[in-house]
């Protein structure tokens, strides 16, 4: 695609978002009663779609639960007997009844795809799992808690690989710090593998992306020397603060031996931001759990998932698309979008009802964890640079695929990306425009009604926030000694601080964002500052989270 033509690409989301925020703004002088009738549409349209994200948000709830409380290991091993299994499958959704039975029908379908696919078929014993972390400047506590929680896991460990890639950059210390952790746990695993990733390579951005790239090849290399067969690999590629829940790897080698389309897909599991929930600031809780929440609702629409942070696929596949982007800030997302253009459409994610848990943003003080925040938001919103990408594949794919095939990922991404920089915006803000900038209007009986109007309407979406509240309470892991009973209720009373984080973490973090890629104010990977002020988290999310 010529220069120009990505240049339009970048441009547009973000004005876009600025063209609609201008909107409320122009007609408020001109025809302020067609701007309060833009907005109580809004808000309509907002409360329908809350109710329908709460509903998704439930069910994504209940199928974490569901996941839980399955035993994955005993499922693999059901796997080695297959027509046996499929008629227990059957016997069991037959009794079943509502979700479970809806569930046990789709495990049993699937049971029965590959049953009658006897080349495709797995021996879920041939499966070895790597954890890939990337590492930069994480410390010894972090690193050692993250192997404890693979060595927690309910898999074999003779089929487990640890991989630390370490940032040259990143200094001495943490790779003196990766190598004492090495020294301490390579016994207890088929093999731990420490690589260092140089500095300075032409053409790389120093990212994550970059660094994951590395270790996929040191990892190809380590493979071909075994005669592994790289379709008996999965690579998990995690966070370095990223702790799995025990049945996740059984969990993950289950779904993957059972799909004939193994190659062709990629495992999400839920991410879950409370390693370290207890400690941060209110505001900077309910970003992190804004951001669980829309990993469980999107896992229950797998039609429309993408990779998000944590995310395993085969090496197989990893080999076919060349590891991962060393040339993008939002490389976990842009690793679904490279994998789906590779394989000519034929790429899905699954979604993996079982969560890892991850650090919270945290810095020393209260204004470096605002500030740290923030960074992470704009860094998220950045993947607004997948639109001028997926537009190119738009046009260079056309023999390749369909037009809903084309069309479907940059339509969300961009819809996505401007809903995100206006929405809080226009219900916090819009409806106040024709009454603050047009004194005429003010005298009028819509004038009168629409401030009445807004706020029933909107009010109604806090049965939403209710919902989510008892869905975060559920999900906490227990209240540390050195916090009080008191900090219960604090958990309960910062969700009045949801208008709040949805403007200043959501939207304007977002916009921020689209108009940087606007004026060609191209932004660079920012590792997020994370502390713990507790250095021993070593139990597993299954034995912390009162689920």
């Amino acid at each position: 695609m010529q220069l120009s033509a990505r240049r339009f690409w970048e441009v547009l989301p973000g004005a876009t978002s600025w063209f609609i925020l201008a909107l409320p703004f122009v007609f408020s002088f001109i025809w302020p009663a067609g701007v309060a009738c833009f907005i109580i549409i809004f808000d309509v349209h907002f409360l329908i779609k809350a109710f329908v994200m709460g509903g998704h948000l439930i069910a994504g709830h209940s199928h974490l639960k569901r996941g839980m409380r399955i035993k994955w290991l005993d499922r693999c091993r059901q796997t080695e007997n297959l027509p046996a299994w499929s008629i227990e499958l059957l016997n069991k959704f037959h009794l079943a009844k509502g979700f479970e039975h809806h569930k046990l029908k789709e495990e049993w379908e699937q049971i029965e795809q590959i049953k009658n696919l006897p080349a495709k078929q797995k021996n879920w014993r041939d499966i070895y799992h790597v954890f890939l972390y990337p590492v930069y400047k994480e410390s010894y506590e972090i690193i050692s808690n993250s192997i404890k929680a693979c060595l927690a896991s309910n898999y074999s460990k003779d089929k487990i690989i640890i991989l630390l890639t370490i940032e040259e950059r990143g200094g001495e210390q943490v790779l003196k710090d990766a190598l004492r952790v090495s020294n301490e746990y390579r016994d207890k695993f088929f093999n731990f593998i420490v690589t260092v990733h140089p500095d300075g390579i032409v053409g790389e951005m120093k990212g994550c992306g970059a660094n994951g790239h590395w270790g996929g090849r040191v990892l190809k290399d380590y493979i071909d020397n075994k005669g592994i067969d790289y379709d008996n690999v999965i690579v998990h590629y995690f966070d370095i603060d990223t702790v799995p829940h025990r049945e996740y790897l059984a969990c993950v080698t289950y779904n993957y031996v059972i799909n004939p389309q193994r190659t062709f897909r990629s495992y999400q599991p839920i991410p879950l931001f409370n390693n370290n929930i207890w400690d941060v600031p209110a505001i900077n809780r309910l970003v992190a759990l804004g951001s669980s929440y829309w990993q469980m609702i999107e896992s229950t629409r797998p039609y429309r998932l993408i990779n998000f942070s944590s995310q395993a696929m085969s090496l197989k596949t990893l080999v076919d698309v060349d590891f991962y982007d060393r040339f993008i800030v939002s490389d976990d997302s842009r690793q679904f979008y490279r994998a789906y253009f590779h394989y000519n459409g034929n790429h899905k994610v699954v979604p993996i009802f079982l969560p890892v848990s991850m650090d919270a943003v945290l810095g020393k003080t209260a204004w470096d964890t605002i500030k740290a925040q923030y960074i992470q938001k704009r860094r998220w919103a950045w993947g607004i640079e997948h639109f001028p990408y997926l537009m190119e594949k738009f046009f260079s794919t056309r023999k390749q695929l369909s037009f809903k095939e084309r069309i479907i990922h940059p339509f969300r991404v961009f819809e996505g990306h401007v809903t995100w920089a206006t929405a809080s915006l226009l219900i916090v803000l819009g409806g106040w425009m024709p009454l603050l900038l047009n004194p005429d209007f003010r005298m009028t009986v819509l004038a009168f009604n629409l401030p009445v109007l807004a706020r029933d309407l909107l009010s109604i979406t806090w049965i939403g926030v209710i919902i989510s509240a008892a869905i975060a309470y559920s999900l906490l892991p227990p209240r540390p000694k050195r916090y009080n009973k008191f900090k219960n209720i604090e958990m309960l009373a910062q969700w009045i601080l949801v208008p709040i984080s949805g403007i200043f973490f959501g939207s304007i973090p977002a916009l921020d964002a689209e108009t940087r890629l606007m004026l060609g104010k191209y932004l660079g990977f920012t590792v997020t500052h994370k502390e713990r002020k507790d250095k021993t988290i070593t139990s597993t999310v299954s034995e912390t989270l009162n689920v």
